[in-house]
């Protein structure tokens, strides 16, 4: 008898990890922008915890919720709007315009950044907050199940091929590295 009530506790506390898990990720998404995490990074990592399916609807909801506070963020603080379009002119252009397909398109890029983007989405509908929230929707979505499903991939890769390409992966940060030798004024001139 008390074999099956050890179990059962066990089985709750599994339970109840299985709702905070995944609300955890969303929350970890929503601060991420402070932590300066890439968003790329949290949707790989959704993939290897959740799966690609699961992962994918975390990393949506998160990263909308995201930009919803950057949305409210950007209604609120003026000074902000104006810097984010100093740095859309010198990214894209003083007259470019992007369409929300090149939008979705440079959310897939690793380099590019989430909220400049998002700053672009806010510029394009600046009518509505619904029309913002539609096209972020749409943007997020690639993004989200590709990196996720890129993350479920690392997952199923075997031990044998993750080491050697981890081995390389060093080998070449090694050889790429700056090499430069730092000689301190007194040791350089005491001969």
């Amino acid at each position: 008898m008390m074999g099956n009530v050890e179990w059962l506790q066990e089985f709750r506390l599994i339970d109840n990890y299985m709702f905070i898990a995944p609300i955890g990720f969303i929350i970890i998404h929503l601060i991420r922008p402070f932590f300066f995490f890439p968003v790329l990074l949290l949707c790989v990592t959704g993939g290897i915890l959740f799966g690609t399916v699961a992962g994918t609807v975390y990393s949506v909801i998160g990263l909308t919720l995201s930009s919803i506070i950057f949305y409210g963020i950007m209604q609120i603080v003026p000074k902000l709007t104006s810097k984010c379009k100093k740095v859309e002119e010198k990214m894209f252009g003083k007259h470019k315009e992007l369409t929300l397909t090149q939008i979705c398109l440079l959310r897939l890029l690793p380099f590019m950044h989430f909220h400049l983007l998002s700053y672009c989405l806010y510029e394009m509908s600046k009518e509505s907050f619904s029309s913002y929230l539609r096209t972020t929707f749409i943007t997020v979505t690639p993004l989200s199940f590709f990196y996720t499903a890129f993350g479920q991939s690392i997952k199923d890769v075997s031990i044998y091929i993750m080491i050697p390409v981890c081995l390389v992966m060093l080998l070449l940060i090694y050889i790429t590295r700056k090499k430069q030798i730092i000689i301190k004024w007194s040791i350089f001139f005491s001969s």
